[in-house]
């Protein structure tokens, strides 16, 4: 695979879209219920083994399409074909922006800003969301980056001021408590990983080879969800099942002198790791309007749409949870996620069997 010369680094890339993950496991809805013990290591373990083995076919067929994203494989040769992969990808692309959104609003009115009414969420994080839009990839990775070194920091102060609490007596070697649950818990973490479809559709920004973007986001993420379960049964135990937000109890009950509202510095983080992510969401649109329809300068236009689009959409399912349940149902299956990976895979796919017939054409 050819070296990209994008303008991100892929280290940078890579630290905020495990935010971006870590944000998911730290938002959890309200309503999903989660078992944290010892089988929870497993369900986390193998949700990114899958992810990997998923990810594989679509790194070897991007490597044979020369590292191009898999939508500019299909792009220009024809226009059913494209527009198909392009409305797909976009609708997906909405759905994920606006589940952001949901979760980022109701971890912080459910923590930290209880008595915030939504509206006053929805213009602060529109506003937030917007500005990281006009100002670009670029500068939206680099805030993403101090977000994640940000977390990183919070994370280490928490684990030091609970070190007289973490029992490692709590943790037992069976690692399987109910193989009758262990298929729906790794599909359910394998469907929040969402955000690796963007190192792909946002190749063309980042500087070296993608495939190490994705390694380097897998293992990084992985490694801090599952430390964080580490903290979660060690400190909490049998306590652990009646919490709906593990990270934002961990940090109300650490002990810092210095940082007294730690939990609220907890939810801050949280908000901006969703801003990100929504951010790059709308990148991944507008990079996929750009590169499967004809739209030429709208592209831009099209993308602040996509981002008020997702707000809405967010807002409309806090109003009518009726709407996103069903949705939430079939997302949580894995299912969604999986035909995109493999969408991809064959977009790029096809765009190596056309360049070797190219190629053969031409010897």
């Amino acid at each position: 695979m050819k070296t990209r010369t994008g303008n991100i680094k892929a280290a940078e890339f890579a630290a905020v879209l495990a935010l971006s993950r870590v944000f998911s496991e730290a938002a959890l809805l309200p309503g999903v219920y989660v078992e944290y013990g010892m089988q929870r290591f497993t369900a986390v373990i193998l949700s990114f083994l899958l992810t990997a083995l998923l990810y594989i076919p679509l790194h070897i067929a991007a490597a044979a399409n020369g590292g191009d994203s898999p939508l500019e494989a299909v792009s220009g040769k024809n226009k059913v074909l494209s527009g198909f992969f392009g409305a797909v990808t976009s609708v997906y692309l909405l759905f994920c922006a606006a589940e952001t959104g949901l979760r980022a609003h109701y971890y912080a009115s459910s923590t930290a800003f209880d008595s915030a009414p939504s509206a006053y969420f929805y213009i602060f994080i529109g506003a937030a969301l917007l500005f990281a839009v006009s100002r670009g990839i670029k500068a939206t990775v680099r805030a993403g980056f101090l977000a994640s070194a940000g977390f990183l920091i919070l994370l280490a102060l928490i684990t030091a001021a609970l070190l007289p609490d973490i029992r490692p007596d709590r943790l037992y070697p069976s690692l399987i408590d109910r193989p009758d649950s262990l298929a729906g818990e790794v599909t359910d973490e394998f469907s929040r990983g969402s955000e690796i479809l963007l190192s792909v559709l946002l190749c063309g920004s980042i500087r070296g080879k993608p495939g190490a973007c994705a390694r380097t986001y897998l293992l990084l993420s992985c490694g801090i969800i599952v430390f964080m379960t580490f903290l979660y049964n060690t400190v909490f135990g049998r306590l652990l099942s009646l919490l709906d937000y593990p990270f934002y109890t961990l940090s109300s009950v650490s002990d810092i002198t210095l940082l007294h509202r730690i939990n609220g510095i907890d939810v801050m983080v949280w908000v901006s790791a969703a801003a990100v992510r929504l951010a790059l969401f709308t990148f991944a649109f507008r990079r996929t309007v750009r590169t499967c329809f004809p739209t030429g300068k709208a592209a831009d236009i099209c993308g602040y749409l996509f981002a008020a689009a997702a707000l809405l959409l967010s807002e409309l399912f806090t109003v009518f949870p009726e709407l996103y349940d069903p949705l939430k149902t079939v997302c949580s299956s894995g299912a969604p996620l999986a035909a995109m990976i493999l969408l991809l895979t064959a977009a790029s796919a096809a765009g190596a069997l056309r360049k070797t017939k190219g190629k053969a054409v031409r010897t």
